[in-house]
């Protein structure tokens, strides 16, 4: 059996030497060995000069499908050169020349995204690029996901009403800005101090471009800033414990539920021999095993996890600045490992996200409502966040559950009356 044939492609201008004689080595060539052979593509000057456009136009865009491409509006922020870090040393992310993660803030903060650009330079080996970005539109293009990290702070005295109009405008302007500028596929994931719940009800409202589901909001960093303290206060490490469940419509209210936290426990479990065994048995009577527990055995009726919480995080947040950062820098991460996963099989891990509902734990469809969710991977092989029924009602009185809800219908209810208004 003959070897494979080689065929060499020779590009370049009728009037270069160097072109020529490269095309009389691959003749000779030709005639010596029997599996080589080339072709000649023959331009003129002028023509080789939109040749060569057309070739790096094509190298460029597939240096781009390579890249997972992600924007941050509000890389202002505190948290987001730690967000931006995290982000590029998650392999998750990575495609083969992993990631771009484009930054936008208001113009007054264009010099915190520059010392951002400074640090990162120096972080992913080669295989990443973080840039600058003047606009919004810009970073939308083939954009794979978008973190919304701004806030629009309740002014002081400001009713409620005001607050909520101030903050359904703004994504307003976003919404539409996907609609026009988005690819399908893009993913949005909201994570600030404001009603972020509010907000994915906005876009699901607004967004005709994106699926409902690529919509979200994170909530595991509301566990995660209150668990620390309450287990340290029980004597406790975090290393055995999972995140607690938060529920809520995230911004407006929101309840972390400790008691159904899970925590891993070493246990002993004696074997037949050791029922049956005398006191003097040297051998083995059994084996040490882990087990899964709801912590709520622990902490029932013990301590109440939101005792001086806010006191602790006030002075944290004065000493400092940044007293959310890790949590919330953690919370998007895990949650994109778990999206983005290269593993066919995502497991069965469960995590707490506001995610439009389908009806179940008593929250209305439609309604953005953090709950313990899982990814569900369909025939499509699309990922869908979807609820977790088979988890335990939070533990509180089902009134007060109610009234979180109740709150939450208010609230969603009032962007039909603003889209209303703003049409006036």
């Amino acid at each position: 059996m003959s070897a494979e044939r080689c065929m060499v492609t020779i590009a370049g201008i009728l009037e270069d030497h160097v072109f020529n004689h490269i095309c009389f080595i691959a003749e000779s060539l030709s005639t010596i060995l029997p599996n080589f052979c080339f072709r000649k593509i023959c331009k003129t000057s002028i023509e080789w000069k939109a040749y060569e456009a057309e070739n790096n136009k094509c190298k460029c865009l597939d240096v781009q499908t390579k890249r997972r491409r992600i924007m941050i509006i509000g890389a202002g922020r505190s948290m987001c050169p730690d967000l931006v870090s995290e982000l590029i040393m998650t392999k998750e992310l990575w495609l083969t020349h992993g990631v771009v993660i484009n930054l936008y803030d208001e113009p007054g903060c264009f010099f915190k995204l520059r010392r951002i650009l400074k640090d990162s330079e120096g972080i992913g080996g080669g295989l990443n690029a973080v840039k600058v970005l003047d606009n919004i539109p810009d970073g939308l293009n083939d954009c794979d996901t978008l973190i919304y990290l701004d806030t629009l702070s309740r002014e002081e005295f400001e009713r409620t009403d005001s607050w909520l109009q101030r903050n359904y405008t703004c994504i307003k302007e976003l919404s539409m800005q996907i609609n026009q500028y988005a690819p399908l596929h893009m993913k949005v994931i909201f994570c600030s101090m404001g009603p972020t719940c509010f907000y994915v009800n906005i876009m699901h409202e607004l967004v005709k471009k994106l699926p409902k589901t690529n919509i979200v909001a994170v909530s595991s960093h509301y566990g995660l800033e209150l668990v620390y303290p309450f287990v340290s206060s029980l004597g406790f490490t975090l290393r055995n414990f999972g995140c607690p469940p938060v529920w809520g419509y995230l911004g407006i209210n929101q309840f972390v539920d400790v008691h159904h936290m899970i925590q891993k426990c070493d246990i002993y479990r004696p074997n037949k021999r050791a029922i049956d065994s005398n006191e003097n048995v040297t051998l083995p009577v059994g084996v040490q095993r882990s087990e899964l527990r709801w912590f709520f055995y622990l902490a029932q009726d013990k301590i109440d996890p939101y005792e001086n919480h806010y006191e602790r995080k006030s002075l944290l947040q004065y000493q400092v600045g940044r007293s959310e950062d890790f949590q919330k820098c953690r919370a998007i991460c895990d949650l994109l490992k778990l999206w983005y996963s290269k593993e066919e099989y995502i497991g069965d891990e469960i995590i707490s996200l506001g995610i439009s509902s389908d009806g179940s734990f008593g929250i209305p469809k439609g309604l953005a409502f953090s709950q313990p969710v899982y990814l569900k991977v369909s025939g499509d092989h699309s990922r869908v966040w979807t609820p977790f029924t088979d988890f335990p009602m939070p533990h509180m009185p089902i009134e007060i559950f109610q009234n979180l809800i109740d709150t939450a219908i208010i609230v969603k209810g009032k962007i039909t009356k603003l889209k209303d208004k703003l049409k006036e």
